[in-house]
């Protein structure tokens, strides 16, 4: 109801109602006036105070409505950037993978598809170790654990070459950047991924 009507129409009807219900109101605490005398009762202080909440009301619903408004174009501007945002990521030419403080995957784009052959909807919320090789996992842990710890991480914002591991089972060469992000007081890790070919 609310979503057709919109908040401006809610306090047109809350004003209008508010006539009836404030004279039957009055004939149940006085009992001295019939509902249809109280309803069109002539009496000046009465009417005023009855223009003026109605008046207040159907301000308060215009203003209300106004401001939702607002915040509906604001969200959409925002859902808008988010989704160019995504776009760019789902379309650049380095593999993009996100993690949360956990080491599971959270983010991946079509080039981290290609570059190690999982299927986004396969690979998120795996293990990040899933793509790192098996002799190289114990040094990943003990970096992760050091960094939870620290804060410090001497692989963080700079490139660094190392291998990863293709879903066939096959390790490569790569050269990748990986950032530290806390956002609503939770912790994830971005990396910007290459194959190193020379």
């Amino acid at each position: 109801m609310l979503q057709r009507i919109g908040y401006s129409g809610l306090g047109i009807l809350v004003a209008v109602l508010f006539w009836p219900a404030e004279a039957l109101l009055h004939v149940f605490i006085f009992g001295d006036e019939s509902f249809l005398d109280n309803l069109f009762s002539a009496d000046a202080d009465e009417l005023w105070m009855r223009l003026l909440i109605s008046a207040t009301l159907i301000g308060f619903g215009f203003y209300a409505q106004r401001d939702f408004g607002r915040q509906q174009a604001l969200r959409g501007q925002l859902e808008k950037k988010g989704e160019r945002l995504q776009a760019i990521i789902d379309h650049t030419y380095d593999a993009y993978v996100s993690a949360d403080a956990d080491g599971n995957i959270i983010e991946w784009n079509r080039s981290a598809e290609i570059l190690f052959g999982w299927p986004r909807h396969k690979i998120i919320g795996e293990p990040l170790e899933t793509i790192v090789p098996e002799r190289l996992r114990e040094d990943h842990r003990r970096g992760m654990q050091h960094y939870k710890k620290t804060n410090i991480g001497p692989w963080l914002y700079k490139p660094m070459r190392t291998q990863g591991l293709h879903r066939d089972g096959f390790e490569f060469s790569i050269e990748m950047v990986v950032t530290p992000l806390t956002t609503e007081g939770a912790m994830e890790f971005f990396a910007f991924i290459r194959e190193q070919t020379d």
